[in-house]
């Protein structure tokens, strides 16, 4: 018996000593996860020449065409343009200054003869009093790689256009839509035609024209849109390749 209780003991002993080992300094098993995150934002900008066009001696008939003007976004986000064109005359009313406008969008520009086609093709519908002259067949929106718009900002969009100044100063907005929406990529590239008509009377001899076309970017993100400028509408354009 006394050896059966010896050897209990040792047992209970041993057992004591390892619970006794929980005890002092603490020591669990643990893990740790860290995650980092950085934020670089996008840039909204717009790159455009700022020389319009500039001429001497224009007379009734005659018609001025300028360079193609590009509109570039030089930023990192899309971008949804509006566009707007004021125009005055220091001696007598705009009313007889005839505008229209060929745009052209593309992410590769086309070459120099496929743009002189489209602008001879706009330019002889805008000569005959064509409101939103159409491309040759030649050019066909299936064939082309590139967008193409164009329009006359005329005196029949009276309600597209902002009176000041007794009728010498008017702003006609334009632009929006689909076809002025610019990926980082793309670039717009922007023609006008102005006519002074041959109605012109000796008022216009000596006058001096003036002319602003402004482009306003925002970007496009959740469906983002311009509303329309105060008192306007916007002018309607035809759609082409």
């Amino acid at each position: 018996m006394r050896v059966a209780k010896k050897a209990f003991l040792g047992t209970a002993l041993a057992g004591a000593l390892v619970v006794s080992a929980g005890f002092g300094t603490y020591s669990w098993f643990t893990d740790v996860k860290t995650a980092n995150g950085t934020i670089d934002n996008g840039t909204l900008t717009l790159g455009m020449d700022t020389e319009l066009f500039a001429h001497e001696n224009f007379a009734p008939s005659q018609m001025l065409i300028s360079d193609f003007k590009k509109i570039e976004n030089t930023g990192s986000l899309d971008q949804i343009l509006r566009a707007s064109y004021t125009h005055s005359v220091d001696k007598a009313s705009v009313k007889k200054y005839k505008v229209g406008y060929l745009a052209i969008k593309y992410a590769e520009r086309p070459n120099e003869t496929v743009l002189k086609d489209i602008a001879m093709a706009y330019q002889k519908g805008f000569d005959k009093g064509v409101t939103n002259p159409v491309l040759p067949m030649g050019l066909a929106k299936s064939a082309a790689s590139y967008e193409v718009e164009g329009g006359v900002l005329s005196e029949e969009q009276a309600s597209a256009m902002k009176a000041q100044a007794a009728n010498h100063e008017k702003t006609i907005h334009f632009g929006e839509g689909k076809f002025w929406k610019l990926k980082d990529n793309q670039n717009i590239e922007i023609m006008f035609f102005v006519k002074l008509l041959d109605s012109a009377g000796n008022e216009y001899q000596g006058a001096h024209y003036d002319a602003e076309f402004k482009v306003e970017a925002k970007q496009t993100d959740d469906g983002a849109e311009f509303g329309p400028a105060a008192g306007t509408e916007m002018e309607p354009a035809a759609e082409s390749k």
